[in-house]
């Protein structure tokens, strides 16, 4: 008996997304969103130079897992620091206390949320790529706590600051 999916095909082509924000120093596009994949999951590409790095964080209703496609990341789950570098997968089960860190010059990976909803925390906290080329400048986020707020309405919690090189 063949399963009914009530979610459709589609293609986007390289550089395309769903949506396409500036993220601090670096590029997230959502490649798909809960909206394309039923809540199911999501994908997003990031693209950051060296030294960028989140809160030491944690999800409380999501899976998180990295497929470097370029550059070298350390993936801090807990006490342990896994280096990933191109080809490399790593993944953080919900409920773990995790950072990034990019140690290379630049990092590209597919990130993944399952079930997705996080994603959309880059869309509203985001500045749209659309409006600027490069990366804003002036591009100014909340303070810790404001940004720890706005997560949270994401069932995401930060636990710490972002690790250094």
């Amino acid at each position: 008996m063949a399963l009914l999916s009530t979610i459709d095909s589609y293609r986007l082509a390289a550089g395309e997304g769903i949506t396409d924000q500036w993220w601090k120093d670096g590029r997230v596009t959502a490649k798909a969103t809960g909206a394309q994949t039923g809540g199911g999951f999501a994908q997003i590409e990031t693209i950051d130079p060296r030294g960028t790095a989140t809160p030491v964080h944690v999800h409380l209703d999501a899976e998180e897992s990295f497929y470097v496609l370029e550059g070298e990341v350390s993936v801090f789950v807990e006490d342990e620091r896994i280096e990933v570098a191109a080809g490399d997968y790593a993944l953080v089960p919900r409920g773990t206390p995790h950072a990034y860190l990019v140690r290379s010059e630049r990092a590209r990976m597919l990130v993944t949320f399952s079930p997705a909803g996080f994603e959309e925390a880059f869309s509203d906290l985001g500045v749209p790529a659309a409006e600027s080329p490069e990366p804003p400048a002036d591009t100014v986020f909340p303070p810790p706590e404001e940004m720890a707020r706005a997560f949270g309405a994401y069932s995401c919690e930060i636990l710490g600051p972002p690790p250094a090189l």
